[in-house]
């Protein structure tokens, strides 16, 4: 689940990017013939192949053609990109968002001089400007067509104070895609009005993609041989607008200090704006006066309430927050210093103190002041600040009060009737063992206890399922640093997910009362102001600044110190010697001006530390028994590592198949609700021949047995056992015998 602010005339915490990521299968034809992968032409990578066939992959979004204009205020918004004072062609918010990606050649990483020159350099949206209503990659938001990621991924670059030259993979290996789609949750027919009489009843949180099979020279429909229908397929692109406006557009936030919120809603509301509309512009208002009052920047400092401009009310460029916070999930690995920003200069030192990650800055700040806990003790802010809306438009039971409170305060937040994830996916879904999953779980020791204590769901208990900070806490990254993985799937080499829980806490350095409600289920530790208290609250535990941050690599070192290249440019390149940061350090060999090697954190290598990265999310494994795991990272680090878990979006699995093939994207976990989100409860059923709603049956590829079993399979077993009526040993099979590749694709 995307969320982005869809104005971007005042600020705004993330761009518009969502992507469509597809795999093609040309199935079994025959009892014993085996399905296949197909790939694309070498010399065009959106030419699909298949024998003699020559086809294409065009895609498109249901009733979302346009996103600019109506929908979007992003490339109409000027924004100074050179810093010259003046604006040229293409310098708009649209251009200025991706400045510090860059790619030498193509989207595959080629670098043909091995350099890191900044001059050599072709940035995204300065050298590579970003076409209307297109993604980074420059794919269009309609009449594309997906591109074959081949053996190498899509790849761009950007840049860390020790390291030129950081490979973001965007896509893994073997993947066809359209990558950062300026998508919107607006369908076309509710936006033909002005901009400023959108309404939050208008917002579609989970937008219809599709992607259809078509004659490479023709561009007609390929037909499909067993139904006579072309062959197109729909998918889920959930993309959501976050609640700011619940607590800045009113006194919740802004008390009596700050005041400025007020004209700019009475100007908006003046010239015939929603209640809704004229919100949203207050709530920037709101947020830049109070991050001007403690931190002592000067957003506001040509911003004139009185004035009678609709197109620059801050008399300035938008404000960017990533342009001086670092944050990983778009690839911006530096922060500037606070020095920095405080006296304008151009520079940071390097005695100056990064301004903190991004994700750390807005979370710790809104879990402290506004925890909103239920009658549970769960923090409510999740809801309350990502966002909740329903398909079908209705606000009922929405999270968050317009004035800012938890609706379920004297509830359960998991009685909300919408969300990106609460009420959602497999997760949280009372009837997914009714209506598409129909296997055991597969619990390892924590799983037990939170389908136990939490979840009692698939227990017979008729229970609520999980709360976001059962799965985003400190436990994930204190498992993920604990492991050396030789084969993730089988879960064999060093880890403690294995473990039994107090023996997991042995490991942790902690008491198992402590593991229980710091780690396995924090809850909100309320002080006598009506915030969550740190050091005591292990919900403010994820984001604080002392916890510990997992490793990223081994380097080498020289006296003591981070051995450093310099480049082309004078830019300081340490020499990582190990991509596995719990490698056996007697087995690298070191350069010849080395004197040590030594494991560093990811707040050594960049300053958004591990959020959103593999080390800071969690994990399947966190949860699930071998082999229902991830696979081990690899092709994308740093984003994910080998002898580590890798995020599941970049984990594959069965026959080189993602695992988002079979399960869907993590959030939305098949079987879902079929009344939270609609178009992902139609997805698997698409699929699967006997129309349940997921995850993928084999005979979505293979022809099967009364089991459910792929007839090429019956003869096989799991631990001595046969598979062939065993479907859920079948299963198990086909997880635990997946190639540990690292992302790399299957030859």
């Amino acid at each position: 689940m995307h969320c982005t602010g869809f104005d971007f005339s005042y600020c705004c915490i993330l761009p518009p990017y969502n992507s469509i990521q597809s795999q093609v299968v040309k199935t079994a034809r025959s009892p014993y013939d085996f399905p296949q992968l197909l790939k694309a032409d070498p010399n065009d990578p959106t030419v699909l192949v298949d024998g003699n066939k020559r086809m294409k992959l065009e895609y498109g979004h249901i009733d979302n053609t346009f996103s600019e204009g109506t929908k979007l205020a992003y490339w109409n918004i000027p924004y100074d990109v050179n810093k010259d004072g003046k604006y040229s062609d293409n310098e708009n918010v649209g251009n200025a968002y991706f400045t510090h990606l860059y790619i030498y050649k193509d989207l595959k990483g080629s670098n043909p001089k091995h350099t890191s020159k900044d001059s050599e350099k072709l940035r995204i949206g300065i050298e590579l400007p970003i076409p209307r209503d297109a993604g980074p990659s420059g794919q269009p938001l309609k009449n594309g067509h997906l591109h074959y990621t081949g053996d190498t991924g899509t790849i761009v670059y950007t840049k860390s104070s020790v390291l030129d030259n950081v490979p973001i993979v965007l896509t893994n290996p073997g993947i066809w895609d359209a990558l950062g789609l300026p998508l919107t949750p607006f369908y076309d027919e509710l936006m033909k009005k002005s901009p400023l009489e959108i309404v939050e009843s208008d917002i579609r949180p989970y937008q219809e993609a599709w992607v259809g099979l078509v004659d490479a020279k023709s561009g007609k429909p390929v037909i499909d041989s067993h139904t006579g229908k072309p062959i197109k397929f729909i998918g889920t692109n959930p993309i959501d607008v976050p609640n700011c406006a619940n607590c800045h557009s009113n006194e919740n936030a802004n008390g009596d200090t700050f005041t400025l919120y007020k004209q700019e809603k009475t100007f908006w509301k003046s010239l015939g704006a929603s209640e809704y509309m004229a919100n949203l512009k207050a709530t920037s208002i709101s947020i830049l006066q109070i991050h001007d009052a403690r931190h002592g920047t000067q957003f506001l400092a040509k911003y004139d309430p009185t004035s009678r401009s609709t197109q620059n009310r801050l008399g300035s460029d938008p404000v960017l927050c990533q342009q001086c916070h670092a944050d990983n999930v778009i690839g911006v690995l530096q922060s500037k210093g606070i020095a920095q920003v405080l006296s304008g200069s151009k520079k940071r030192e390097s005695w100056d103190t990064p301004i903190v990650a991004l994700s750390e800055a807005l979370h710790r700040v809104h879990q402290t002041m506004r925890p909103l806990p239920d009658s549970k003790g769960r923090t409510g802010t999740c809801a309350g600040c990502h966002p909740a809306h329903r398909q079908d438009g209705s606000m009922d039971g929405y999270p968050i009060t317009p004035d800012g409170q938890n609706t379920y305060a004297q509830a359960d937040n998991r009685d909300t009737e919408g969300g990106c994830f609460a009420g959602r996916d497999v997760h949280s879904n009372p009837n997914k063992d009714k209506d598409g999953v129909g296997t055991p779980e597969h619990l390892n020791a924590i799983g037990k206890w939170m389908q136990a204590n939490v979840s009692k769901i698939g227990n017979g208990e008729g229970g609520k399922g999980m709360w976001c900070t059962n799965c985003h806490n400190q436990l994930s990254r204190e498992l993920y640093q604990r492991d050396n993985l030789i084969n993730a799937f089988q879960q064999t080499g060093e880890t403690i997910r294995n473990l039994p829980l107090d023996k997991i806490a042995l490991a942790l350095g902690v008491d198992s009362e402590t593991l229980i409600n710091k780690y396995l289920d924090p809850k909100v530790v309320l002080d006598e102001k009506g915030h969550d208290t740190p050091g005591k609250s292990g919900i403010l535990l994820t984001w604080s600044k002392k916890r510990m941050t997992p490793d990223i690599a081994v380097i080498a070192t020289k006296d003591g110190q981070p051995l450093i290249r310099k480049d082309e440019d004078g830019d300081a390149n340490v020499v990582i010697l190990s991509a596995n940061p719990t490698a056996i350090l007697s087995e690298l060999d070191l350069p010849k001006d080395a004197t040590g090697i030594t494991a560093v954190p990811y707040s050594a290598a960049t300053d958004g530390r591990d959020y959103w990265l593999s080390p800071g999310s969690p994990h399947c494994a966190d949860c699930h028994e071998a082999p229902f795991v991830e696979g081990q990272g690899g092709v994308a680090f740093p984003i994910n590592q080998p002898g580590k878990y890798s995020l599941m979006r970049y984990s594959k699995g069965h026959a080189g198949l993602a695992c988002q093939a079979c399960h869907e994207s993590i959030h939305g976990l098949y079987p879902v609700t079929p009344d939270v989100d609609t178009t992902t409860y139609k997805q698997a059923a698409q699929y699967n021949p006997d129309g349940s709603h997921g995850p993928l049956l084999c005979a979505s590829c293979h022809e099967v047995n009364k089991s459910g079993v792929p007839l090429v399979a019956e003869a096989l077993t799991w631990k001595g056992k046969k598979i062939k009526d065993d479907l859920d040993a079948a299963i198990t099979w086909i997880h635990g015998n997946a190639h540990d590749l690292g992302g790399k694709n299957l030859h």
